[in-house]
């Protein structure tokens, strides 16, 4: 098994069957890797290394974007880039981490806490894409991002979301839409919201949040403690109806995104705390209210169009 990548100094990656040697010229830096892995997971490699005469092919791009040429013998490659983005390329090319395991399934798992050190540190991820969009990267290494990605949807979920939504890395980006139901979207301040590539992007996290507080507004609004009659208590039944009326307006009028609608509706219970009828009643309304409010949408993707 390879060493974990990205608790090593990138610099020093260097491999024992090593058939070619890429040099940094920006720093002078030396990397003994493999000619294969490199045409195998870029294209861009792919292209260059394929070709007998590649001269000064990439004159005409930007400003430090690849190659100069290679030597005589065709082993050493010079490369305008710095040593530390060459290491972080050639760990990718060498070393693909396994995909996040909690992510691979659909982005799903909650992530409490930060992921484990088997994912590769959330900082090092724009750089990696950043790397993987100029020397095009194979799907392989990207789908292998995307999940690393996926690992911190709970806990950086606005910049997640940004990200994945200006890769067009769409399950990612529903997933870390589900953990920004609260706080509400104006307690960000504009630097925050910049991560959101675009007006579009922003206008469905608006959506989101509306859709959730009409639709959990109507159905606390539309709960009947006595459907139909039923359960009704003989004794205090006008009287808990008046009660439970009262509840559903205060906690209709304070619903946000994130708002959990049964558990505030639960803080009537001591109300019925005397009577077993009103109590049970109560207790039914309130599951019924929790049941039919968790099947609310909770993505960007799940919301009406």
């Amino acid at each position: 098994m390879p060493p974990t990548p990205w608790s090593e100094d990138f610099k020093q990656m260097e491999l024992a069957d090593a058939d070619f040697v890429v040099r940094s010229i920006q720093d002078g830096q030396a990397f003994h890797v493999k000619r294969e892995r490199l045409e195998q997971g870029s294209n861009v490699f792919r292209a260059y290394l394929k070709i007998p005469y590649r001269g000064d092919m990439f004159a005409c791009c930007e400003s430090g974007y690849v190659l100069d040429t290679l030597d005589e013998d065709g082993h050493t490659l010079d490369m305008d880039e710095s040593a530390e983005k060459l290491g972080m390329l050639f760990q990718l090319l060498h070393h693909l981490p396994e995909p996040y395991e909690e992510t691979r399934a659909g982005f799903t798992k909650l992530q409490i806490e930060l992921p484990t050190e088997i994912a590769i540190p959330f900082p090092l991820l724009p750089t990696l894409y950043a790397l993987a969009d100029k020397y095009a990267l194979s799907d392989t290494i990207l789908q292998v991002l995307h999940t690393h990605l996926g690992a911190y949807a709970s806990t950086y979920p606005l910049r997640v979301y940004g990200y994945a939504t200006t890769l067009g890395v769409d399950d990612v980006a529903a997933c870390a839409s589900s953990f920004l139901l609260a706080p509400p979207l104006s307690s960000y301040t504009a630097a925050d919201v910049k991560v959101v590539p675009s007006a579009p992007a922003y206008h469905r996290l608006v959506q989101l949040h509306d859709y959730r507080i009409k639709k959990l507004g109507e159905l606390v609004m539309g709960e009947e403690i006595f459907p139909h009659g039923y359960g009704k208590c003989p004794r205090h039944g006008a009287k808990t109806q008046e009660v439970w009326e009262a509840r559903k307006k205060v906690v209709g009028g304070k619903i946000q995104a994130a708002t959990d609608v049964a558990a505030e509706m639960a803080d009537i219970g001591k109300e019925f705390a005397g009577c077993d009828t009103c109590a049970k009643a109560a207790n039914a309304a309130i599951s019924m209210l929790r049941y039919k409010c968790a099947k609310v949408p909770k993505r960007v993707d799940k919301i009406p169009v």
